[in-house]
């Protein structure tokens, strides 16, 4: 009996040790893809292939097959706008703070320069005489202010209105939430600035704004693609994905992290693929680090059309995006739609206790398993909930994260995993 209670308590002990390794490899994981270093993971610095590399380092020290080209790199273009210098908006002589105060709109323009602030009333993008009356003013020394609920019908704009816009040196767009950023693809010919309510003074005597835009056509970015060969069924594959990149930098003033979004879902990656280099698969499994997702699912798409493993030979594919939280459970994109694998899923979750929830939605464009399931692969699309974690696309989004649920849902995808092989 005491035998076994000491062999009880070492199984115990070690059990702990080995979860405690893998939340510090996540965590190091973590961190080290939100560094400074790496300038939020986009196409300001490199930071994108600063990125790819950390990940291709973390593949080769795995030991994950390369490509027949002996490179984890899969390259591809993409069109981005950029914002390389800082950015300066000044209102009545106070200087605003860059991420916090305001952000640049990602699809801003370039300009230097002085303007008086013309605030729009709501009359003029809904009334035709308020629209003709704003038409015939002159806005060559202006900067046009209106408010975040006309921008959000900014494509439904007439053209009038739109050129009148545009005359003006620069839009401010008044914010009353959270300030949250993006990537753009194509860049307007104005500076464009989201500013929150509370910034803005009542009484405006002076406004000044410097920003220099940089528009790369035919940037090259790429991805990550590492690869397990199957103990019996190695013509047959499980893919697991995870976006790498977030939305870079302005200048050398503010980075985006993107610590939930999604370090954390590719330090998950890592800690799938350290799991199946020690417990060697029955079915080939492909681990890809996604790009340019943050700029329209880009690197997905890419590989969709360019793929290394014909789409018909994947079983499965699961991405793994936000799992920074998981108080809340986890939601399957994608389980409305593969309703077999859903109550898999939900069975393995049942019966071990892993998680609080998992709950199923349709399909959604939302992430990289889209292009996938849209072309004939089953995928699922995986991310953690929770309260605790609401920092989305906003320079708040930075490690440490809760991970309150991550070693639980680690297990509930490997598990699965290896009952999709079966």
């Amino acid at each position: 009996m005491y035998k076994n209670r000491i062999f009880f308590l070492y199984f115990i002990s070690l059990s702990l040790t080995l979860s405690g390794q893998n939340i510090k490899s996540v965590k190091k994981n973590i961190k080290q893809l939100c560094s400074p270093k790496l300038h939020g993971r986009g196409y300001v610095f490199e930071g994108d292939k600063k990125a790819a590399e950390y990940i291709a380092e973390k593949f080769e020290d795995i030991e994950l097959e390369r490509n027949e080209k002996n490179s984890y790199y899969q390259n591809f273009p993409l069109t981005v706008n950029t914002f390389p210098n800082n950015v300066e908006l000044v209102i009545n002589d106070i200087k605003l703070e860059v991420g916090v105060d305001y952000i640049p709109a990602t699809d801003s323009g370039s300009g230097t320069s002085n303007g008086e602030l013309f605030f729009m009333d709501d009359a003029i993008f809904m009334h035709e005489e308020a629209l003709k009356e704003f038409t015939k003013k002159d806005l060559s020394n202006s900067i046009v202010v209106y408010d975040q609920e006309q921008e959000k019908k900014r494509m439904q704009w007439s053209r009038p209105l739109m050129e009148k816009i545009l005359q003006a040196k620069a839009s401010i767009i008044l914010f009353d939430d959270k300030l949250t950023f993006g990537v753009a693809r194509w860049q307007m010919p104005k500076p464009r600035f989201y500013v929150l309510r509370n910034k803005m003074p009542e009484v405006v005597n002076s406004c000044h704004f410097t920003i220099q835009s940089q528009l790369k056509e035919n940037y090259i970015s790429q991805n990550v693609i590492g690869k397990i060969k199957g103990t019996e069924t190695p013509k047959e594959f499980i893919f697991f994905t995870a976006h790498y990149d977030h939305l870079g930098a302005i200048g050398k003033q503010k980075y985006f992290a993107g610590a939930n979004d999604n370090a954390s879902g590719v330090a998950m990656l890592l800690e799938i693929a350290k799991y199946y280099k020690s417990n060697p698969p029955k079915s080939s499994v492909v681990f890809i680090a996604f790009g340019a997702e943050e700029a329209g699912l880009i690197g997905s798409r890419y590989y969709v059309e360019n793929p290394t493993v014909a789409l018909e030979k994947i079983k499965f594919l699961v991405n793994l995006d936000l799992f920074g939280t998981g108080e809340e459970g986890m939601m399957a994109v994608n389980g409305k739609v593969y309703t077999d694998q859903y109550e898999l899923l939900s069975n393995i979750n049942t019966k071990n206790h892993y998680l609080s929830a998992v709950k199923s939605r349709g399909k959604a464009a939302n992430s990289d398993h889209y292009y996938f399931s849209e072309n004939g692969v089953p995928s699922f699309f995986f991310y953690l909930m929770g309260k605790s974690w609401t920092h989305y696309h906003d320079i708040y989004d930075d490690q440490p994260l809760p991970l309150s649920d991550f070693s639980n849902a680690f297990q509930l995808i490997t598990d699965f995993g290896d009952a999709l092989m079966n």
